[in-house]
Protein backbone atom coordinates (compact mmCIF):
# COMPACT_ATOMS: atom_id res chain seq x y z
CA UNK A 1 0.00 0.00 0.00
CA UNK A 2 1.38 3.33 -1.21
CA UNK A 3 2.49 6.20 1.28
CA UNK A 4 0.86 9.70 2.17
CA UNK A 5 0.64 11.81 4.65
CA UNK A 6 -1.42 12.27 7.76
CA UNK A 7 -4.09 10.69 8.21
CA UNK A 8 -7.28 12.93 7.31
CA UNK A 9 -9.82 14.26 10.02
CA UNK A 10 -13.92 13.46 9.10
CA UNK A 11 -16.01 16.57 9.40
CA UNK A 12 -19.06 16.19 11.01
CA UNK A 13 -21.19 17.79 9.28
CA UNK A 14 -19.62 17.84 5.73
CA UNK A 15 -21.76 17.07 3.17
CA UNK A 16 -19.99 15.74 0.63
CA UNK A 17 -18.58 12.24 0.32
CA UNK A 18 -15.00 11.33 1.59
CA UNK A 19 -12.11 11.52 -0.77
CA UNK A 20 -11.66 8.97 -3.16
CA UNK A 21 -7.78 7.61 -1.87
CA UNK A 22 -8.55 6.59 2.03
CA UNK A 23 -4.91 8.26 2.99
CA UNK A 24 -4.58 11.38 0.43
CA UNK A 25 -2.21 14.30 1.14
CA UNK A 26 -3.84 16.18 3.70
CA UNK A 27 -1.75 19.16 4.52
CA UNK A 28 -2.15 20.17 0.36
CA UNK A 29 -5.95 21.22 1.91
CA UNK A 30 -4.35 24.15 4.39
CA UNK A 31 -2.71 26.39 1.63
CA UNK A 32 -5.83 24.89 -0.93
CA UNK A 33 -8.75 26.28 2.19
CA UNK A 34 -6.87 29.56 2.14
CA UNK A 35 -6.87 30.01 -1.07
CA UNK A 36 -10.50 29.20 -1.62
CA UNK A 37 -11.55 31.54 0.88
CA UNK A 38 -9.89 34.55 -1.41
CA UNK A 39 -10.22 33.07 -4.82
CA UNK A 40 -11.56 36.43 -5.86
CA UNK A 41 -8.45 38.69 -4.42
CA UNK A 42 -8.56 41.69 -6.91
CA UNK A 43 -12.12 41.40 -8.27
CA UNK A 44 -13.11 44.29 -7.00
CA UNK A 45 -11.46 46.36 -9.28
CA UNK A 46 -12.39 44.44 -12.52
CA UNK A 47 -15.69 44.41 -10.96
CA UNK A 48 -15.87 48.38 -10.90
CA UNK A 49 -15.70 49.27 -14.75
CA UNK A 50 -18.86 46.59 -15.53
CA UNK A 51 -21.09 47.83 -12.77
CA UNK A 52 -25.03 47.51 -13.97
CA UNK A 53 -26.61 51.23 -14.24
CA UNK A 54 -28.97 50.58 -11.47
CA UNK A 55 -27.59 47.77 -8.92
CA UNK A 56 -29.56 46.54 -6.05
CA UNK A 57 -28.07 46.40 -3.03
CA UNK A 58 -27.14 44.04 -0.86
CA UNK A 59 -28.44 42.67 2.16
CA UNK A 60 -27.09 44.24 5.28
CA UNK A 61 -24.48 42.05 6.91
CA UNK A 62 -22.59 42.46 10.27
CA UNK A 63 -18.89 41.94 11.29
CA UNK A 64 -17.72 39.95 13.90
CA UNK A 65 -15.14 41.43 16.18
CA UNK A 66 -15.26 44.38 14.19
CA UNK A 67 -15.64 48.01 15.30
CA UNK A 68 -17.74 50.84 14.69
CA UNK A 69 -16.12 52.92 11.92
CA UNK A 70 -13.21 50.64 11.00
CA UNK A 71 -10.75 50.63 8.11
CA UNK A 72 -13.06 47.38 7.02
CA UNK A 73 -14.16 47.76 3.00
CA UNK A 74 -17.85 49.12 2.75
CA UNK A 75 -19.73 46.65 0.72
CA UNK A 76 -20.29 47.83 -3.08
CA UNK A 77 -23.83 47.67 -4.64
CA UNK A 78 -23.63 44.63 -6.79
CA UNK A 79 -26.76 42.71 -7.38
CA UNK A 80 -26.05 38.93 -6.52
CA UNK A 81 -27.86 35.82 -7.30
CA UNK A 82 -29.23 32.62 -5.26
CA UNK A 83 -26.61 30.88 -3.72
CA UNK A 84 -27.74 27.54 -4.89
CA UNK A 85 -27.41 29.51 -8.58
CA UNK A 86 -24.57 31.16 -7.90
CA UNK A 87 -21.28 29.27 -9.70
CA UNK A 88 -21.44 30.24 -12.96
CA UNK A 89 -21.42 33.97 -11.76
CA UNK A 90 -18.43 33.14 -9.76
CA UNK A 91 -16.71 31.77 -12.33
CA UNK A 92 -16.68 34.26 -14.90
CA UNK A 93 -15.65 37.11 -12.57
CA UNK A 94 -13.08 35.02 -11.10
CA UNK A 95 -12.01 33.53 -14.68
CA UNK A 96 -11.71 37.48 -15.84
CA UNK A 97 -9.44 37.89 -13.26
CA UNK A 98 -7.01 35.28 -12.70
CA UNK A 99 -5.75 32.13 -14.79
CA UNK A 100 -3.69 30.63 -12.48
CA UNK A 101 -4.08 26.52 -13.11
CA UNK A 102 -5.00 26.13 -9.42
CA UNK A 103 -7.98 28.27 -9.87
CA UNK A 104 -9.01 27.03 -12.99
CA UNK A 105 -8.93 23.83 -11.23
CA UNK A 106 -11.24 24.78 -8.33
CA UNK A 107 -13.68 26.46 -10.39
CA UNK A 108 -14.47 23.68 -12.29
CA UNK A 109 -16.38 21.78 -9.48
CA UNK A 110 -19.65 22.70 -8.46
CA UNK A 111 -21.16 24.64 -5.07
CA UNK A 112 -18.49 26.95 -4.70
CA UNK A 113 -19.47 29.13 -2.29
CA UNK A 114 -20.47 25.86 -0.03
CA UNK A 115 -17.75 24.30 -0.76
CA UNK A 116 -15.80 27.46 0.54
CA UNK A 117 -17.53 28.33 3.88
CA UNK A 118 -17.66 24.21 4.59
CA UNK A 119 -13.50 24.20 4.16
CA UNK A 120 -13.21 27.05 6.04
CA UNK A 121 -15.46 25.84 8.44
CA UNK A 122 -13.56 22.69 9.08
CA UNK A 123 -10.22 24.28 9.38
CA UNK A 124 -11.99 25.64 12.51
CA UNK A 125 -12.71 22.89 14.13
CA UNK A 126 -8.92 21.66 13.59
CA UNK A 127 -10.14 19.18 10.63
CA UNK A 128 -8.71 18.80 7.32
CA UNK A 129 -10.96 19.48 4.37
CA UNK A 130 -10.16 17.00 2.29
CA UNK A 131 -13.66 16.18 0.88
CA UNK A 132 -14.14 19.96 -0.20
CA UNK A 133 -10.96 20.45 -1.68
CA UNK A 134 -9.88 16.94 -3.39
CA UNK A 135 -9.66 18.24 -6.70
CA UNK A 136 -6.66 20.27 -5.79
CA UNK A 137 -4.57 17.42 -4.03
CA UNK A 138 -0.92 17.46 -5.74
CA UNK A 139 -0.03 14.50 -7.71
CA UNK A 140 3.55 13.78 -5.73
CA UNK A 141 3.28 12.02 -2.33
CA UNK A 142 5.03 12.83 0.31
CA UNK A 143 8.45 11.17 0.72
CA UNK A 144 10.87 10.82 4.09
CA UNK A 145 14.43 10.80 4.32
CA UNK A 146 14.45 7.27 5.64
CA UNK A 147 13.08 3.48 5.39
CA UNK A 148 10.57 4.04 7.93
CA UNK A 149 11.49 7.02 9.73
CA UNK A 150 13.00 10.70 9.09
CA UNK A 151 12.56 14.13 7.96
CA UNK A 152 10.63 14.97 4.88
CA UNK A 153 12.20 14.73 1.83
CA UNK A 154 13.02 18.28 0.29
CA UNK A 155 11.39 17.60 -2.83
CA UNK A 156 8.23 17.10 -1.21
CA UNK A 157 7.88 20.90 -0.31
CA UNK A 158 7.69 21.58 -4.02
CA UNK A 159 4.02 20.05 -3.88
CA UNK A 160 2.83 22.77 -2.01
CA UNK A 161 4.58 26.04 -3.75
CA UNK A 162 1.29 26.17 -6.72
CA UNK A 163 -0.97 26.32 -4.22
CA UNK A 164 0.92 28.71 -2.16
CA UNK A 165 1.68 31.04 -4.86
CA UNK A 166 -1.62 31.11 -5.92
CA UNK A 167 -2.73 32.44 -2.34
CA UNK A 168 0.22 35.24 -1.99
CA UNK A 169 -0.20 36.34 -5.38
CA UNK A 170 -3.34 38.07 -4.17
CA UNK A 171 -3.52 41.66 -2.49
CA UNK A 172 -5.41 41.09 1.01
CA UNK A 173 -6.62 44.23 0.64
CA UNK A 174 -8.71 43.62 -2.66
CA UNK A 175 -9.39 40.00 -1.43
CA UNK A 176 -10.95 41.88 1.85
CA UNK A 177 -13.33 44.57 -0.54
CA UNK A 178 -14.75 40.80 -2.50
CA UNK A 179 -15.38 38.90 0.51
CA UNK A 180 -17.44 42.00 1.86
CA UNK A 181 -18.76 42.17 -1.58
CA UNK A 182 -19.89 38.61 -1.75
CA UNK A 183 -21.12 38.11 2.28
CA UNK A 184 -24.20 37.80 1.53
CA UNK A 185 -23.65 34.34 0.13
CA UNK A 186 -20.86 33.24 2.62
CA UNK A 187 -23.70 34.14 5.03
CA UNK A 188 -26.65 32.10 3.64
CA UNK A 189 -23.61 29.46 3.36
CA UNK A 190 -22.86 29.53 6.82
CA UNK A 191 -26.65 29.26 7.99
CA UNK A 192 -26.92 26.10 6.21
CA UNK A 193 -24.14 24.32 7.99
CA UNK A 194 -26.39 24.89 11.18
CA UNK A 195 -25.21 28.62 12.40
CA UNK A 196 -28.47 30.77 13.32
CA UNK A 197 -25.98 33.40 14.11
CA UNK A 198 -25.35 33.71 9.71
CA UNK A 199 -22.32 35.43 10.29
CA UNK A 200 -19.31 34.15 8.62
CA UNK A 201 -16.69 36.32 9.96
CA UNK A 202 -16.88 34.39 12.93
CA UNK A 203 -15.85 31.48 10.77
CA UNK A 204 -13.20 32.63 9.29
CA UNK A 205 -11.49 34.56 12.99
CA UNK A 206 -12.03 30.49 14.35
CA UNK A 207 -10.08 29.34 11.35
CA UNK A 208 -7.28 31.91 11.01
CA UNK A 209 -6.63 31.51 14.39
CA UNK A 210 -6.24 27.77 14.05
CA UNK A 211 -3.14 28.12 11.74
CA UNK A 212 -1.58 30.86 13.69
CA UNK A 213 -1.39 28.74 16.75
CA UNK A 214 0.03 25.84 15.35
CA UNK A 215 3.37 25.85 17.34
CA UNK A 216 6.61 26.46 14.93
CA UNK A 217 9.15 23.85 15.89
CA UNK A 218 12.73 24.25 15.80
CA UNK A 219 13.70 21.76 13.41
CA UNK A 220 11.96 19.97 10.61
CA UNK A 221 9.80 17.35 11.98
CA UNK A 222 10.70 13.83 11.43
CA UNK A 223 8.10 11.14 10.68
CA UNK A 224 7.13 7.74 10.87
CA UNK A 225 5.55 5.46 8.64
CA UNK A 226 2.12 3.81 9.46
CA UNK A 227 -0.08 1.60 7.42
CA UNK A 228 -0.76 4.14 4.40
CA UNK A 229 0.12 7.46 6.07
CA UNK A 230 2.92 9.24 8.20
CA UNK A 231 2.63 10.11 12.20
CA UNK A 232 4.72 13.05 13.56
CA UNK A 233 7.03 10.55 16.08
CA UNK A 234 7.20 13.82 18.38
CA UNK A 235 4.89 13.41 21.10
CA UNK A 236 3.87 17.01 21.47
CA UNK A 237 3.52 17.42 17.62
CA UNK A 238 1.04 13.96 17.46
CA UNK A 239 -0.85 16.00 19.99
CA UNK A 240 -1.78 18.80 18.14
CA UNK A 241 -5.17 18.81 16.25
CA UNK A 242 -5.32 17.24 12.73
CA UNK A 243 -5.07 20.42 10.80
CA UNK A 244 -2.41 21.83 12.27
CA UNK A 245 0.31 18.62 12.87
CA UNK A 246 -0.37 18.33 8.82
CA UNK A 247 0.08 22.71 8.33
CA UNK A 248 3.71 21.91 9.59
CA UNK A 249 4.46 19.53 6.24
CA UNK A 250 4.30 22.16 3.96
CA UNK A 251 7.78 23.19 5.29
CA UNK A 252 8.38 26.66 7.31
CA UNK A 253 9.41 29.43 4.57
CA UNK A 254 6.01 28.31 3.05
CA UNK A 255 3.84 28.47 6.96
CA UNK A 256 5.33 32.10 6.80
CA UNK A 257 4.40 32.87 3.51
CA UNK A 258 0.93 31.83 4.40
CA UNK A 259 0.75 32.87 8.22
CA UNK A 260 1.77 36.70 6.88
CA UNK A 261 -0.98 36.67 3.90
CA UNK A 262 -3.44 35.52 6.35
CA UNK A 263 -2.93 38.19 8.88
CA UNK A 264 -3.26 41.02 6.30
CA UNK A 265 -5.82 39.61 5.45
CA UNK A 266 -7.98 39.71 8.87
CA UNK A 267 -6.24 42.65 9.52
CA UNK A 268 -7.88 44.88 6.20
CA UNK A 269 -11.29 43.14 7.29
CA UNK A 270 -10.34 44.00 11.45
CA UNK A 271 -10.74 40.76 12.45
CA UNK A 272 -9.60 40.25 16.14
CA UNK A 273 -7.28 37.20 15.17
CA UNK A 274 -5.28 37.48 18.39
Amino acid sequence: MAYDDLPLGTPDTAPSPPPDRPASSASRWVIAAAAVIVVGGGLYFWWLTRMPAQPASPAPTTATDVAVGSRRPSPQPLELPALNTSDTFVRELIAGLSRHPQLARWLATKQLVSAAVLTVEQIGDGKTPAAPLKVLRPDMRLMIMGADTGRIDPASYVRWESNVAALTSVRPSEAAQVYVNLKPLFDEAYVALGHADGNFDTSLVRAVRMLKETPEPNEEPVLMRRPAYFEHTDAALRSLRPVQKQFLLIGGERRGRVRAWLAAFADALELKIG
